[in-house]
């Protein structure tokens, strides 16, 4: 199991560029609509190197869809010569929670499927409940077996209105997909994420054909097509990766810049960077940190987009860690989302968690640790606090990591982090 050795140094502030990739979490999504199409899919700017991407290929190759991979150039070409098999292994998904939403695309393409419940991270109760209850407005009838959920629609997909309780990224996503195709009918779906993620899917989507419109804040109308058309798209590139690095200069003191990336998708994200002592330049496509004087503390809630993103809070908290006086972070989306945190404990952070809010008192000294990494976001967020400490951290489980960032590794080491690997 590979693990990072790190070096830190309270004195040695980060350097460099890094060419953001294509965002993870667009491409997901992406990739589980190519089920939906006619036609060969190609998609650009993809994070081949990211574990979930290859996780997601697998999965559509045992579904039955041709997949080509044109690797030096980040492209994937996806195309549906035949039916699909309608079972989502367990095997598949078991890792990755957008593996879901290959139920959403079967469905509305085939109007039945059996899919195992999905895994991810663990960041506490993620249940499918609203997704189920978007397919059941929708004329779907469902039953869970032995792990699998099994779902069809005797009649197809129906028109109607679905509102979500609360906002869910991978539900609108899901019941997108299962309306996109709904020949005839109208959907209106209220209360949706308007993540970057999800706008892109659904641009993809228009391009291909459907019929997608805004109606309102936070509401879309749907008028089921016949068909969609494969066609060339882009990925966004990832917000998350972007702030991730930004992090790594914020809580050194170094300097860096981002490019292939939107900073209108982290406009909060960017205020609060600034707001703690960060000099933050912007253009269209790139986004440049330097960071010259000490770190101050700041309050702040997560919320969906364009709320400060759930996704970005763990390597905000390491970076606090080291902002003179206390700070406060009310986390709204997850109820674990605080992996990090006893990790970060470990090499003289103080952080207290009570229920949904972290209290942190930055410290000027972190010292290394050995720690290991439960999630996604918290490797990111333990690594950062390995930079910042004095002496040497060993960082196990750091496979977690590689689910969501591309070259991570080979990006650490080019902006001067001291850091190996060790088996």
């Amino acid at each position: 199991m590979e693990k990072f050795l790190i070096k830190g140094s309270s004195s040695k502030g980060v350097k460099g560029l890094i060419n953001c990739s294509g965002a993870k979490n667009a491409v997901l999504p992406l990739m589980a609509s190519s089920i939906l199409f006619e036609n060969t899919v190609t998609l650009k700017n993809v994070p081949l190197g990211a574990n979930d991407v290859q996780t997601m290929i697998i999965l559509l190759k045992s579904l039955g869809s041709k997949v080509q991979i044109l690797k030096k150039k980040k492209i994937l070409k996806i195309n549906n010569t035949k039916k699909h098999k309608l079972l989502v292994k367990y095997q598949y998904i078991s890792t990755m929670r957008a593996g879901v939403l290959a139920m959403g695309a079967l469905l509305g393409k085939y109007k039945k499927c059996s899919t195992a419940l999905s895994g991810g991270c663990s960041l506490g109760p993620r249940p499918i409940g609203y997704h189920l209850a978007g397919f059941k407005k929708l004329n779907c009838k469902y039953n869970l077996n032995k792990g699998y959920i099994n779902i069809i629609s005797p009649n197809g997909i129906k028109g109607g209105h679905f509102r979500f309780p609360r906002v869910s990224v991978t539900g609108t996503s899901n019941l997108i997909l299962a309306s996109v195709l709904a020949n005839g009918q109208v959907i209106t779906i209220s209360n949706i994420s308007i993540e970057p993620e999800v706008l892109d899917l659904i641009k993809f989507l228009r391009n291909g054909g459907a019929r997608i419109y805004n109606t309102g804040k936070r509401t879309i109308k749907i008028y089921g097509v016949k068909k969609l058309n494969g066609h060339q798209h882009e990925v966004i590139g990832d917000r998350i990766e972007a702030f991730s690095y930004l992090c790594a200069a914020a809580i050194t003191k170094g300097k860096i810049k981002i490019k292939k990336i939107d900073p209108k998708h982290l406009i909060t994200e960017l205020k609060v960077l600034k707001k703690i002592g960060c000099i933050i330049k912007v253009d269209k496509s790139s986004i440049e940190l330097n960071r010259k004087n000490n770190l101050k503390t700041t309050n702040l809630k997560t919320a969906p987009f364009p709320g400060f993103a759930t996704d970005c809070m763990p390597m905000l908290m390491a970076v606090l860690t080291k902002a003179a006086g206390k700070s406060k972070i009310e986390e709204t989306i997850f109820t674990n989302r605080y992996m990090a945190a006893p990790e970060l404990v470990r090499m003289g952070a103080k952080i207290n968690i009570k229920k949904s809010i972290a209290f942190i008192i930055g410290q000027s000294n972190l010292n290394g640790a050995d720690c290991i990494s439960s999630d996604l976001r918290s490797t990111f967020a333990i690594i950062l606090g390995a930079m910042a400490a004095n002496g040497e951290s060993c960082i196990s489980r750091v496979y977690h990591g590689l689910r969501g960032y591309s070259n991570l590794y080979n990006n650490l080491k080019k902006i001067g982090v001291n850091i190996k690997k060790k088996s």
